[in-house]
């Protein structure tokens, strides 16, 4: 196995993926679920947590596929195929979806705001730190 050359900290991925659609999440569910009702307000809530158990899903079955790739090999003469994790994942974040908006009173446009409040927040997550040049000893 070869060494990569960039290594991502999943794990410290994820948990800046949480706090930043925690706190974009909630600030914007407060302000316009002021402005424009609760219905609204449920909407981005759910909406950002459904598109972040999208992303933590997907970010979970990578890592097995890129730690294991042995695994998900495909035998000499047979087609590659995804693994089951990745085609069962766009089935069951759809039933969620049509739960969300068939049985509780989000609001549809809440809801599409909630999961690009999740994507913005894994691009700030993903954004890289900025580090301090190292003091040079006198």
């Amino acid at each position: 196995m070869t060494p990569s050359l960039v290594t991502i900290d999943i794990d410290g991925l994820l948990r800046r993926m949480a706090r930043w659609t925690t706190v974009l999440g909630i600030g914007a569910a407060v302000a316009l679920g002021v402005w424009l009702g609760g219905e609204m307000a449920l909407g981005i809530v759910l909406g950002a947590a459904l598109g972040y158990a999208n992303l933590w899903f997907a970010a979970r079955t990578l890592r097995g596929i890129v730690e294991r790739p042995h695994e998900h090999r495909p035998a000499p003469g047979a087609k590659w195929a995804l693994p089951t994790a990745l085609l069962i994942k766009w089935p069951l974040f759809l039933l969620a979806l049509w739960g969300i908006l068939w049985y509780l009173p989000a609001r549809p446009e809440g809801v599409a705001l909630g999961v690009a409040i999740a994507l913005a927040a894994a691009s700030i997550a993903a954004l890289p730190r900025s580090k301090p040049p190292a003091s040079a000893s006198s």
